[in-house]
């Protein structure tokens, strides 16, 4: 038998790991409750999917369990997928308010069966975007995980959200912390409207993506460097702290 099996059993138990397992392999579906979450959680057949992936990152290498030196009320979930990172804020701070924005129409459904248990979570089929405007959703064939948008109508139209309309949704001038994994968008929100909810924002959690769309980082980078704050790594992410706000060491 592959030493794989015995890899999945190690990391996530044996019985939970066998079933993950079987579930890659033969692509199943399964729902799997971990003993270090309040509720189950739902994967597709991974043979080509990254729910597995994308779980491991978040709950096994714990790439999200950075440092947060406050209790926070409101968190933005941006390219929130099938909604793990959700669950994991969830279950982290059960005190928190959150909403989560997920395009693709597939991902947002399973990551709507994952969240449903948690009722500080409001799930939005949107984007995130510099301008309130309709947009499209594009498979650049980088996997169901890396999904982009661009500008204009196209075949699979989504509304697109400021981040300040978001706060406006949540009733809210501040951002505890604001995760964001939109594969390449992060280049239009911190290039443009960024005056609205930048300097408000305490902790900013973001993957940049410039294997899939020149010039994020450099997007980022100039438009932080306009403020007062510190960096940290966290996996694949950057993780920025509002010394304005919040005193992170």
């Amino acid at each position: 038998m592959s030493l794989k099996i015995f890899d999945f059993a190690k990391t996530y138990g044996v019985v939970n790991g066998v079933k993950l397992y079987f579930n890659r392999k033969y692509k199943k579906t399964s729902t799997v409750k971990f003993p270090f979450l309040k509720y189950p959680v739902e994967f597709r057949g991974q043979f080509n999917k990254s729910d597995l992936q994308m779980f491991g990152q978040i709950f096994h290498s714990k790439e999200y369990d950075i440092k947060v030196p406050m209790d926070p009320k409101i968190i933005m979930d941006l390219g929130a997928n099938v909604g793990f990172a959700s669950v994991y804020f969830a279950d982290r701070f059960p005190g928190a308010k959150i909403i989560a924005l997920e395009p693709d129409k597939e991902n947002f459904e399973l990551a709507g069966r994952n969240v449903k248990p948690y009722k500080n979570v409001q799930l939005i089929n949107g984007a995130v975007w510099n301008k309130p405007e309709e947009i499209h959703v594009v498979d650049k064939g980088y996997g169901e995980g890396a999904f982009m948008i661009e500008a204009g109508k196209g075949a699979d139209v989504v509304q697109a959200y400021t981040i300040k309309q978001l706060m406006e949704i949540m009733k809210t001038d501040f951002i505890d912390v604001l995760k964001i994994d939109i594969e390449g968008s992060e280049k239009e929100i911190f290039e443009y409207g960024f005056e609205d909810w930048l300097p408000h924002t305490k902790i900013i959690l973001v993957e940049t993506h410039d294997r899939y769309r020149k010039g994020t980082s450099k997007a980022v980078f100039n438009t932080i460097s306009k403020y007062d704050f510190s960096l940290e790594l966290s996996g694949e992410n950057l993780v920025f702290y509002n010394n304005n706000l919040i005193n992170p060491y």
